[in-house]
């Protein structure tokens, strides 16, 4: 049997409102396309997502990873802001969204990733892994798609195209020393949703 490695990841999503980051949250998480999601104060959801490799001795034997992401997605607008010490508390990945349709969102994604290294301190900044993402790509009106940075994503969350390859690229980039071996392999990603203005949450699966 293969041995199963497990690790968690805390994500965040950054961005001005109406970017899609909701949306591309629940795309990744249940398969659908919610149009009008608007997030309320703060909201957090898990998904695991796994693949096999080799071992890496020289052996056929296999290896299982598996990733699950803790995902807080958080409303774009000022008035919530004084949730941010607790949203980017310990971020491990930063996904920090813009419209393609809409250029200033992207001139805004700035002042979000300077937010965010004033509230991880100097210390983690070198840790975090800070991802632009393009969304909207479906509304795009044709031809090439500017790439403002070289670490660009572009996806579409009404489509689906680009979101799970995004999540497994950053999941496959995790560094190795952040696995744990598991005793006993999960049959599937678990999933689960809560408002964090709730007052519980459901079983992680991944116990690292």
């Amino acid at each position: 049997m293969a041995r199963h490695y497990c690790c968690q990841v805390k994500l965040v999503l950054l961005g001005e409102s109406s970017v899609g980051k909701s949306s591309i949250v629940t795309r990744f998480t249940t398969g659908e396309f919610r149009k009008n999601q608007a997030t309320i104060g703060a909201a957090f959801t898990t998904r695991s997502v796994q693949w096999e490799e080799d071992a890496g001795d020289g052996s056929d034997a296999k290896e299982v990873r598996s990733v699950t992401f803790e995902i807080w997605d958080t409303a774009g607008q000022e008035r919530y802001r004084s949730l941010a010490p607790m949203y980017y508390r310990n971020t491990d990945v930063a996904l920090v969204v813009y419209d393609v349709t809409e250029q200033q969102s992207f001139q805004n994604a700035r002042s979000w990733i300077d937010e965010l290294n004033t509230y991880i301190g100097e210390a983690q900044r070198n840790d975090v892994v800070v991802r632009i993402v393009g969304n909207k790509i479906d509304l795009h009106a044709g031809g090439q798609l500017e790439q403002p940075l070289p670490s660009a994503t572009f996806v579409s969350a009404k489509t689906g195209e680009g979101i799970e390859e995004l999540f497994m690229d950053i999941a496959k980039h995790v560094k190795p020393e952040r696995f744990v071996l598991q005793a006993e392999p999960q049959e599937s990603p678990q999933r689960s949703i809560l408002n964090v203005l709730g007052a519980s949450s459901a079983d992680h699966g991944c116990r690292c």
